[in-house]
């Protein structure tokens, strides 16, 4: 008698997706991923890989080839989710004007139900989590660290009433750690190690490297649409999964800029300086900064901790409760938005995709939003078009932009092209001061690279940029100084050599 062989969990056979204007997402792959593992997806943008997932939680339907979970073939997302799939997106999906307990609510649709068991068990996974997440606030109202983290949590819960049913849960998480501390993840990790030993199959994507290999069981790269190589991670060659995702090596600490002759005059300064958030709660108490002419400026913050509302207050979008702002010897903190920018303040938000980009408007018109001067006479009355596209064309090729058609809605792009768009426009105009909030979240090596490598060019010219970025070490490897904030304020400044990611780490997490 033969011995039964295991229906593998996931199976793809010759699967093929293509987005309008021609762009191959998902060429001809076969794949199976076997129950009770946790998968690391890795890969430049554009490769493919939430294209992919997207197809087997069925919210896409492939071109051509066939997708099975546990066994049934999945045709659509009621189907995925019958069986099982769970996906956190890669950039938050939840509706802005329920909070998240409502949100919890709609797992068990009833006429008449009661959430405030689920609210239970989502309380007891944030706590455990070690994190804060106000969950009878709206969604627009929260931070995007907190709604990833609430994110991940709804999914851990629907998960486990799958589980409870006699289900094998299939759970995808898209980018969805991003904003976690090293601690948090940590956390994370043996949460997701543990539901891989109740039989889960855990998809995660990811562009920090570290964190894939120190999480996965088995690490999978995707590029250009296909899956091209797979690795256990007990075995992992480091030089090899790098060569494998890209023609040269990537690698952060090999593209130190050469960061000298700071000028010694100041470009802003903070002085005792008070925020209020959206609640009215106090999040920046007597905060002082000073950032110098031309420098490299990084704050160590943990996402959701304030720094959202500081870099708000400094670029006009929200009021100061007191204290002083002053760019280049000039007291602009009661300055709206509009008046800032004209004093050179450029700003990059955490949202890029939320914040920075118009869906319905074409690459082009993405990227040249602002730079009317450019392109326009009369007044800005009539538009010279062919320069406006040479703009366009222009900033494609200098931040590696995959757009096969720029007169194309931007959403026909990648996530991960998506937000090259916006740091191409923002960061071709090359403000006095670019106010950068988490800029490499989100994005791959490459993608990291080609942001350092812009901030050195702008160090260049003289310009001063300031980062705002919970990765401690890629502070320490690009920044001239470092700040910590902590608690509302800034509790210390270091020069770069001073600084290490134990020392950094330990302070922006409240412990030293």
């Amino acid at each position: 008698m033969k011995a039964r062989v295991m229906e593998p969990a996931i199976r793809l056979v010759e699967v093929c997706k293509t987005f309008p204007g021609g762009v191959v997402a998902v060429d001809n792959v076969s794949l199976e991923l076997e129950g009770g593992v946790l998968y690391g997806y890795v890969g430049p943008n554009g490769a493919g890989k939430s294209t992919i997932t997207n197809l087997i939680s069925g919210y896409y339907t492939p071109d051509k080839g066939e997708i099975y979970v546990h066994g049934v073939r999945i045709l659509d997302f009621h189907q995925a989710i019958s069986e099982g799939v769970v996906k956190v997106e890669q950039h938050p999906n939840l509706a802005p004007w329920l909070t998240p307990a409502e949100h919890l609510a709609l797992l068990i649709p009833k006429i008449f139900y009661n959430v405030e068991g689920l609210k239970e068990k989502a309380k007891e996974l944030i706590n455990t989590i070690g994190v804060k997440v106000d969950l009878d606030a709206r969604v627009e109202d929260l931070p995007i660290g907190s709604l990833r983290v609430f994110e991940i949590v709804k999914a851990l819960i629907l998960c486990d009433l799958f589980y409870q049913v006699g289900k094998k849960p299939i759970l995808i998480l898209d980018e969805a750690t991003a904003f976690l501390p090293i601690q948090q993840k940590k956390i994370l990790k043996n949460m997701l190690r543990n539901l891989t030993l109740l039989g889960y199959t855990i998809i995660l994507i990811s562009h920090d490297l570290a964190e894939v290999i120190d999480v996965s069981d088995e690490i999978l790269v995707m590029t250009a649409g296909k899956i091209v190589s797979r690795f256990k991670s007990e075995k992992l060659d480091m030089a090899e999964l790098i060569r494998s995702m890209f023609d040269t090596v990537p690698v952060s600490e090999s593209v130190k800029t050469d960061y000298t002759h700071i000028k010694e005059e100041v470009a802003l300064t903070i002085d005792s300086l008070k925020v209020r958030d959206d609640r009215g709660h106090l999040v920046i108490r007597d905060l002082n900064l000073t950032v110098f002419s031309g420098e490299v400026h990084g704050v160590a913050a943990i996402p959701g901790t304030g720094e959202k509302e500081l870099v708000e207050c400094i670029y006009g979008l929200r009021p100061a409760e007191s204290g002083k702002i002053i760019l280049f010897g000039e007291d602009v903190t009661n300055l709206n938005i509009y008046q800032k920018k004209v004093k050179g303040i450029s700003f990059i938000s955490d949202d890029r995709i939320r914040d920075g980009l118009i869906p319905d408007a074409t690459v082009e018109d993405n990227l040249t939003i602002g730079s009317e001067y450019k392109f326009t006479y009369f007044n800005r009355l009539l538009i010279n078009k062919k320069v406006k596209e040479t703009l366009a064309k222009q900033l494609i090729q200098e931040f590696s932009i995959v757009a096969k058609n720029i007169k194309s809605p931007v959403t026909t792009l990648s996530g991960g092209n998506m937000q090259r768009v916006y740091l191409a426009r923002i960061m071709g105009r090359l403000g006095r001061l670019l106010i950068a909030l988490h800029p490499t979240i989100g994005l791959d090596p490459m993608g990291t690279k080609l942001f350092f490598d812009k901030v050195g060019e702008r160090k260049a010219k003289g310009l001063t940029t300031l980062i705002f970025s919970p990765n401690v070490k890629e502070l320490i490897t690009f920044c001239d100084r470092i700040s910590v904030l902590s608690n509302g304020r800034i509790i210390g400044t270091f020069k770069a050599e001073e600084a290490s990611v134990e020392k950094i780490g330990l302070m922006v997490s409240g412990v030293a």
